[in-house]
């Protein structure tokens, strides 16, 4: 059996009590990304349950779903470091090989440099390039460094100047038209 009381609705039986909820309730339901419902409910006791009361729209813009500009740079960002992260082409041996530059790739990159450039490191070291371990000078490595570099920079290089474009743009048409 229900029963309202205080503002509240309370079902009762065998001797025990519990609370249904609020007399009155409001939910919201998002129509689209700018527009929601507000519906009215109250508990109707010869019913047993909730009834509708009212509905009311309103403008409410989802601040979570990204605009075709937003979700344009985080494609394009997500490609860039992507292409990053898959490696390298370089002659720095005399013929092309392919270098790993994932984060630890680069890593490892770098602190050879260093210990190159700190004298640390002054004789030939393997180090692997297409996948096999292979001879390195430090003049050569130097090099290698040098195309890794200019690998990462010039897709940073492109993805500035794709992020232009796509704030250039005025319409989504002219977003969704600008590819990684």
């Amino acid at each position: 059996m229900y029963s309202i009381d205080n503002g509240n609705v309370y079902w009762s039986a065998d001797g025990e009590t519990k609370v249904i909820g609020p007399e009155t309730r409001t939910i919201t339901e998002r129509i689209d990304n700018d527009t929601v419902e507000d519906i009215s409910y109250t508990f109707d006791l010869e019913l047993s349950e909730y009834v509708e009361q009212s509905r009311e729209t309103r403008n409410e813009p989802d601040l979570s779903v990204k605009s075709p500009l937003e979700l344009k740079l985080a494609e394009l960002n997500v490609a860039c470091n992507a292409t990053i992260l898959a490696g390298f082409a370089s002659n720095a041996l005399g013929s092309q090989h392919t270098y790993d530059f994932d984060y630890d790739a680069q890593i490892n990159l770098g602190g050879m440099l260093n210990a190159i450039t700190a004298g640390l490191v002054t004789e030939s070291f393997m180090w692997k390039a297409s996948g096999v371990p292979q001879l390195h000078t430090p003049n050569v490595f130097k090099a290698v460094f040098a195309d890794g570099l200019a690998h990462k920079n010039s897709l940073i290089e492109r993805y500035w100047t794709l992020k232009a474009s796509v704030l250039a743009a005025e319409t989504s048409e002219e977003i969704d038209a600008i590819k990684w």
